[in-house]
């Protein structure tokens, strides 16, 4: 999404990525994001969670609105709800779809 932020943001229409993933955020650059540390997939909150998804997008937008720099990527405070295992679980080796010759599959 970032590079197309990049084309976007020159035909003169402000954009704002979400992400989780700070890396490929971090490599793409696009001219404001927002990091919030969730599971891949869930930017804007836990599904069914109707009142953190709006505070989520609400602190995204005010954090945008702040960003100075092309390329800024603003942490938010925010964890993932109920679930302080997540992150183990997700980047288990187990969870990890491979190939014939056992590398990381990508999707």
């Amino acid at each position: 999404m970032g590079l197309i932020a990049r084309v976007i943001e020159a035909a003169g229409v402000p954009t704002l990525c979400m992400t989780s993933a700070w890396d490929i955020t971090h490599a793409v650059a696009p001219p404001r994001s927002v990091f919030v540390h969730h599971p891949l997939g869930h930017q804007t909150g836990a599904p069914g969670d109707a009142e953190g998804q709006r505070a989520l997008v609400q602190a995204s937008l005010e954090a945008g609105v702040a960003l100075q720099r092309p390329g800024e990527i603003v942490e938010l405070p925010q964890p993932w709800p109920g679930d302080p295992g997540w992150e183990e679980r997700a980047y288990a080796p187990e969870h990890t779809p491979t190939g014939s010759d056992g590398k990381p599959m990508r999707g």
